[in-house]
């Protein structure tokens, strides 16, 4: 398919990393995520048991891959002619290679204000990018009326719940299966990992608590979290991930957050950058800096829960191409 075959064979794929356990395939089913306990980061951070799900060896870097395939084989399944979502990049880098790889058409909508470092990669993987001169939320909105407009099968958030609960959940099933877990921390955008992920402990009977981490300069759970009414928003080239006036599964991640008697925090971008830094020296891995939030949440749960004995789980992703 002539989408494929613009991409060198080594530029997508299992990644190759700082350490001889990142430049293995992932482990988990149809080789996405891999976990492993980080001991340097017990030993630094006093905490008994710290487990990373990297999900940076997947094809395109992201967890994103996890929806992304998932709602490509939706499509197919259903027989629509294309594929359309709104996204700030990691998404929309997944869609597109998912979509190349099936032989579906794949239109992809991104806001125009936004750093948009993986736009060539969509383009390079035959998707049609079209950018929308507003917020993310509003480029959301511009793909869901192209999809009713021109049949397209809708992947945005919210669009077809189903699917990224299944998908989702599918990844807290593969976690449970290496390590029963006391707390997860998950980054939080939209809310749809921590729906999903919880959803799917659940189904087999765990309640760990699942602790949220987010940028301080906006996102709606963590607003609704502290019952604070101030809606300002400041978007940076470090907060994109995770900044959103309108998080599409806020009212299932707040549920999750009640229901596992978890939490929230929120922090700068330039803790997300020191984080980063101290995972990639650590632990080996090389994350998105919103991403290596988890691990300030890790450090700020343990110190006010005083809870230092447990299984942690990290939830950490990549970004633009790694390795």
């Amino acid at each position: 398919m002539e989408a494929v075959r613009t991409i060198s064979s080594t530029e997508y794929g299992p990644k190759k990393g700082l350490t001889a356990e990142e430049s293995e395939a992932g482990d988990g089913p149809g080789g996405l995520g891999r976990l492993f306990r980080a001991t340097v980061l017990e030993e630094i951070l006093g905490v008994e048991e710290v487990y990373v799900d990297y999900e940076g060896v997947n094809p395109t870097g992201t967890h994103k891959d996890r929806i992304a395939r998932a709602h490509v084989e939706e499509a197919v399944g259903l027989g629509f002619p294309g594929i359309t979502v709104g996204t700030c990049g990691n998404y929309g880098v997944a869609v597109a290679y998912y979509a190349a790889l099936a032989g579906l058409k794949a239109v992809i909508f991104v806001p125009r204000g936004y750093t948009l470092e993986r736009l060539p990669e969509m383009k390079a993987l035959g998707a049609e990018v079209i950018e929308v001169p507003g917020t993310y939320e509003e480029t959301v909105e511009a793909s869901r009326a192209f999809a009713r407009e021109n049949g397209f099968y809708d992947a945005n958030p919210g669009s077809n719940r189903a699917v990224d609960m299944r998908a989702y959940s599918e990844m807290a099933l593969w976690i449970a299966s290496k390590v029963s877990p006391t707390a997860v921390f998950v980054p939080l955008g939209n809310g749809t990992t921590m729906t999903g992920l919880w959803e799917g402990f659940k189904t087999i009977g765990l309640r760990p608590r699942m602790v949220g981490v987010t940028t301080a300069f906006g996102n709606e759970i963590l607003r609704r979290f502290y019952g604070d009414g101030n809606e300002d928003f400041a978007e940076t080239d470090f907060n994109e991930p995770l900044v959103s006036e309108r998080s599409f599964d806020a009212d299932g991640a707040l549920r999750a957050l009640l229901e596992s008697n978890g939490y929230v925090f929120g922090f700068s971008d330039d803790t997300a950058l020191r984080c980063a830094e101290l995972m990639r020296v650590a632990a080996g891995v090389r994350p998105l800096p919103a991403s290596a939030l988890v691990l300030a949440g890790l450090v700020k749960f343990v110190r006010k829960f005083n809870l230092r004995n447990g299984r942690f789980v990290l939830v950490v992703t990549g970004g633009v191409r790694v390795g």
